[in-house]
């Protein structure tokens, strides 16, 4: 009998909400005990790279994931597998790309109506393996995958497919790598701490929906910054629940009413603005300028660097405290050194009380 994916995720749900609400309640009651620690507030729009930058933080500051976490990620990595299959085969639906092979046609009715991927025993189903490697070597999968931006496919895709022979083999183990690229959907409050010589820091990263962020900014008083982060490459796409709205777009509003809550009209913000090798490789080689989804950008469409700061210009613009400016860091969370660079200048500037505007790019 095969173990539903589904089940294995639901269950690190469960777990993620009841740590998230212990800790809005030590949050509550211990809100004026922190003097000697340092709160930031990490907040975005979905699919940024904020659990991904959380994840570095961890690898970087707290001797990264035990084996047995790394383990407990199996799962979830092998649904992103599935799911991005899933995501190209109805893709090429939309693109008009055949299979290369018609034999494939069976493997890819049965990923498509797939909801069983691991065995009693913890391992990828053989027919699943089977699958993945058939379809992984069709060109028109490949083809497909490769114009993925065109119907939104997954960031980590790519990589997981690229990688599919050692995470389909037995006894498969994640990797660090793996599990910064793992999509693990999830809602709440998630505390990481981590010491700079001798100051603690808690991070707090908040997930969900954005009604239920305004009540848990509330429990946040006495945060020394907020790390807002952006996805600089979301700026041609749209919300997976409503097709209508630009991700970039949604991503400007939340930060604009982050700006305003009155709890943090003294908070220092930070602006991360993420995935910049996807941006980049967007910008340079997908003709999908940025001046076709925003009319304000009057610059050349390959040059990176003005479309980069253009975006960053329209977040700086939703402050409207004069005596608050807007900092901002370019990173890529997957690369341990962008982040570690940009964070090492956060925690500087925290610790001195006297943030400047950094250049990362």
């Amino acid at each position: 009998l095969g173990m539903c994916l589904h089940k294995d995720v639901a269950e690190e749900h469960k777990r993620a909400k009841l740590q998230s609400s212990k800790i809005e309640r030590d949050l509550h009651k211990h809100a004026s005990m922190d003097n000697n620690v340092v709160k930031i507030l990490m907040l975005g729009a979905p699919e940024t790279g904020k659990s991904t930058i959380v994840k570095q933080i961890k690898i970087i500051y707290n001797h990264g994931f035990s084996k047995q976490e790394l383990i407990s990620f199996k799962p979830a990595v092998l649904d992103n597998l599935l799911t991005s299959m899933k995501t190209v085969l109805q893709g090429m639906g939309t693109l008009r790309i055949n299979l290369a092979n018609k034999q494939n046609k069976d493997h890819a009715r049965s990923i498509l109506s797939c909801s069983q991927c691991l065995g009693d025993d913890q391992e990828l189903l053989p027919f699943m393996a089977h699958a993945f490697c058939a379809l992984w070597s069709d060109q028109g999968v490949r083809a497909a995958a490769a114009r993925g931006y065109e119907f939104e496919l997954n960031d980590s895709a790519l990589y997981f497919f690229e990688n599919m022979s050692r995470i389909i083999a037995p006894n498969y183990v994640p990797t660090d790598a793996d599990v910064l690229r793992v999509r693990v959907r999830t809602c709440g409050i998630v505390e990481t701490q981590f010491q700079v010589d001798k100051t603690m820091f808690r991070l707090y990263d908040v997930r969900g929906q954005q009604s239920k962020r305004r009540k848990w900014l509330s429990c946040f008083e006495g945060i020394q910054a907020v790390v807002f982060v952006v996805a600089l490459n979301s700026y041609d796409m749209t919300l997976l629940e409503d097709p209508s709205v630009n991700r970039l777009q949604e991503s400007l509003e939340l930060f604009s009413s982050i700006c305003m809550h009155t709890v943090l009209q003294r908070t220092t913000m930070i602006l991360f603005m993420n995935k910049t090798d996807l941006f980049r490789e967007k910008i340079l080689k997908s003709r999908r300028h940025l001046r076709l989804y925003h009319s304000s950008y009057k610059g050349a469409d390959g040059d990176v660097d003005a479309a980069a700061h253009h975006i960053t210009a329209m977040f700086s613009a939703c402050n409207s405290n004069p005596d608050r400016p807007v900092y901002h860091h370019f990173t890529t969370a997957i690369d341990a050194t962008s982040v570690q660079v940009a964070f090492h200048v956060v925690v500087d500037q925290i610790m001195r009380g006297n943030i400047e505007a950094v250049q990362l790019v």
